[in-house]
Formats: structure tokens, C-alpha cells, sequence
């Protein structure tokens, strides 16, 4: 690919990576994920931009502003995985534990990687100018440093594996637990888990290609994956700012590990204690349905589901029960869902605004009065329970009256 066209494409990426990464810092308080997951951002910005100094001939003119971050994705798996244990509910990592995440890069940088970093900007731009003109011409690396490499990439799929288990944990139950659009911002963070271990997956079968077979050079490899780069930024921006800040809890942690299916169980450091009080709680029939019913009574009198934050919790709270016994009753007794229960109600509220004459709201603002904290989640559960959209509801009943 052209190299003005690859520098085009690495500085657009860096910028949109950069305005998400101040966004993302901006929209969330102190110590919150969003924060976290604003660092990962602003890396992937980092490394977008050295694509774009590099293939544009920029390094000429910053050459102390590349190469600042070797090994980038050293840093790179512990910080994603910071921001994942945050959003599972785990407590934050303190600066001893990120220390300790970030002390195997710490090593690479001071004794592997410091002496090119500190080099004066002549050798620098030499350097850089050496690795332009021979267009990845060279093949064949050192045993020595192909191992490293390797090894490079096998730290972060382990980072990314973990993360993909704190987020596993959530991806059967969470409808269980919110009402929300949680359920889709975890699917959304585990495609994205994914999709960084398939772009992992991809520059080590590139690299082996071209070392040991002879296909392609070590230049496209650094193409190829830095255009990974570029769509998993926006990626990350769209799924990070639905929700900066959406932390489970540990009562939540505390009921997923229970409600878990026996296949699919993950472990969530909860102590066997706990999980007692939890477990094998039988509820007579007749119980069930009182409960059932006082569910229902609490849902239409208090008009709980108004509040587009209401969590299975927060509903226990307010019947004065134990969480577990309410999601209980509502998967056996009522035969659904905490989401669907939630969203059928509200979807319910939404259709007597729109049948109102003396409402004149748009579609958005009848989604937002009737509880659901953004439209797509209200387009999704009105199809699902009137199968048509809100707008083709309206424009039926209007007709028909």
C-alpha cells in the first residue's frame, strides 16, 4: 500500500483515538474504569501516530517523540485488564499491583530498549531512515529475537485471556441482573477481547510467514496490524462510551457466581460461605406467587421501572428480600428475565404515550420518559414485545382512530 495514503489513513485513526481518549478521561469521575479504558485509548493513539510519522517521513522533524513505548502491547494487556477487573466488579488495582502488572515491560524497557530511546536525534533519524528505505526488505531475524518477540505477544494473550474470563462471568446472567443495555456493552467488550487476540493471532502467523517461509516482509506485518489498529479504536470508543463507568458489583459478582450454569462456570473468588446463603433457597408455591405478585404490585404502584438504572438489587432492596429469592421467583415463577420483566413494563408505558393524544413527544423522548436510558435499547424491546417499531405503532393506532 502507498506509503502516503498508509500515513493518511494511521493519522486519521490517532486522531479519532486521541479525541475518544480525552472524551473518555472527561466523562468519567476519578478512579472509574472509564478512566482506565481512556489510557488504553490513548496507547493505541500513541502507536497510531508513530505508523503515521514513520510512513509520512515525520520522524524527521519529531524524532524524540517515536519510539518512546517499545514493546507497546506489554503495556497494553495489563491496562485492558485493569479496566476489565474494574467492570467485573473486582476491586481496582492499587499502584503495588500495577506495578507489579507493568514490571516484565519496565525490564524490556530499561534493559532491552533504553539505549535507543535515549540516543541523540541524528542517530535517530538515521535509524528510522534506514528501516524506510529498505521496505522491509530484510527477512531474517536472530533466533534470540524472535523468541522475544513471541514471547511479547504470549503476555498479552494471557492479559486478554483473563480478561475474557472476568468478562464471561457476566455474559449468561447479566439479564438477570439489569435492566439496562449492559448485557450488550459486555457482549461488545468481549467481541472486542476477541478481536484484539485474532489481531495478535494474525501478527504472529505474518511474522512466522515471513521468517521461516519467506512470504512477505517484516513491513507489511507492521501494516497489517497497525490497520487492526486503526478500526479497533473506534471499536473500543463506541462500546467505552455507552457506558464509561458501568461497574458490577459484588453482590452482582456474588449472584452470577452462583447462577452460573454448571458448564459454564468461572471461577469469581466469592468465598463458599457466601454462596450458601444463596444456594438451594426453595420457595413453597404458595410463596413464589405471593412474591410474584408483590413484584408486580411494587413495579405498577412505585413505578420502579422509570428509573433507567433499576437492578435487580435495587428491586430486592425495595421489597425488603434477599436478591437471589426475587430472581428466583422471577425466572421460575414468572417464567422470564429481570431485563424482560423490566422492559415489558416499560415498553408498556411507552405504548400509552404514544396512543395519547395529548402527547406530542418525539419517539427519543417517549424511549427516555418510559425508562430506557437510549433509543436503540427501546427500539430493540418494543420490537421484540409489539413486533413492529414505535413508529409504526403510533402511526396504526392514529390511523385506526
Amino acid at each position: 500500500m502507498d506509503n502516503t495514503l498508509l500515513s493518511v489513513i494511521y493519522f486519521i485513526a490517532c486522531s479519532h483515538a486521541a479525541m475518544l481518549a480525552v472524551a473518555l478521561w472527561m466523562r468519567s469521575e476519578k478512579a472509574k474504569p472509564g478512566r482506565v479504558l481512556s489510557m488504553v485509548v490513548a496507547i493505541l493513539a500513541y502507536k497510531l501516530f508513530e505508523g503515521g510519522a514513520t510512513y509520512s517521513g515525520l520522524y524527521r522533524f519529531v524524532p524524540h517523540l517515536l519510539d518512546l513505548m517499545p514493546a507497546m502491547v506489554m503495556v497494553l494487556g495489563p491496562v485492558f485488564y485493569g479496566y476489565v477487573r474494574q467492570v467485573s466488579g473486582q476491586p481496582a488495582l492499587n499502584w503495588q499491583q500495577w506495578l507489579l502488572h507493568l514490571t516484565p515491560w519496565l525490564a524490556v524497557w530499561f534493559f532491552l530498549n533504553s539505549p535507543s530511546v535515549f540516543r541523540d536525534a541524528e542517530a535517530k533519524i538515521a535509524m528510522w531512515q534506514m528501516i524506510a528505505n529498505s521496505d522491509g526488505s530484510y527477512r531474517k531475524l536472530p533466533t534470540e529475537i524472535v523468541f522475544r518477540l513471541l514471547a511479547i505477544k504470549a503476555h498479552l494473550t494471557a492479559y486478554l485471556w483473563l480478561s475474557w474470563r472476568a468478562l464471561g462471568q457476566f455474559t449468561e446472567t447479566v439479564d438477570n441482573l439489569r435492566s439496562d443495555n449492559s448485557g450488550d456493552i459486555v457482549k461488545q467488550l468481549r467481541l472486542l477481547t476477541i478481536a484484539f487476540i485474532f489481531l495478535e493471532a494474525t501478527w504472529v502467523s505474518l511474522f512466522i510467514a515471513n521468517q521461516y517461509f519467506d512470504l512477505g516482509t517484516l513491513n507489511q506485518v507492521s501494516q497489517i496490524w497497525l490497520l487492526f489498529i486503526a478500526g479497533l479504536v473506534l471499536a473500543m470508543g463506541f462500546a467505552g462510551l455507552q457506558q464509561p463507568n458501568m461497574i458490577f458489583t459484588q453482590e452482582e459478582r456474588l449472584l452470577t457466581s452462583v447462577e452460573q450454569p454448571v458448564g459454564n462456570a468461572v471461577k469469581t473468588n466469592v468465598p463458599q460461605q457466601e454462596k450458601v446463603k444463596y444456594i438451594h433457597s426453595a420457595l413453597p408455591e404458595s410463596a413464589a406467587n405471593e412474591i410474584a405478585k408483590l413484584i408486580e404490585q411494587t413495579m405498577e404502584s412505585q413505578q420502579l421501572f422509570l428509573d433507567d438504572k433499576l437492578t435487580l438489587t435495587e428491586l430486592a432492596k425495595t421489597l425488603e428480600m434477599k436478591s437471589h429469592t426475587v430472581s428466583q421467583v422471577i425466572n421460575q415463577q414468572m417464567k422470564t428475565n429481570f431485563y424482560k420483566l423490566v422492559n415489558g413494563y416499560r415498553v408498556q408505558h411507552a405504548t400509552h404515550l404514544l396512543e395519547s393524544e395529548q402527547v406530542n413527544w418525539s419517539i427519543e423522548r417517549i424511549a427516555l420518559e418510559s425508562g430506557f436510558s437510549n433509543r436503540v435499547t427501546f427500539n430493540k424491546a418494543f420490537k421484540e414485545q409489539m413486533n413492529c417499531t414505535a413508529s409504526n405503532y403510533k402511526k396504526r393506532h392514529r390511523q385506526a382512530s
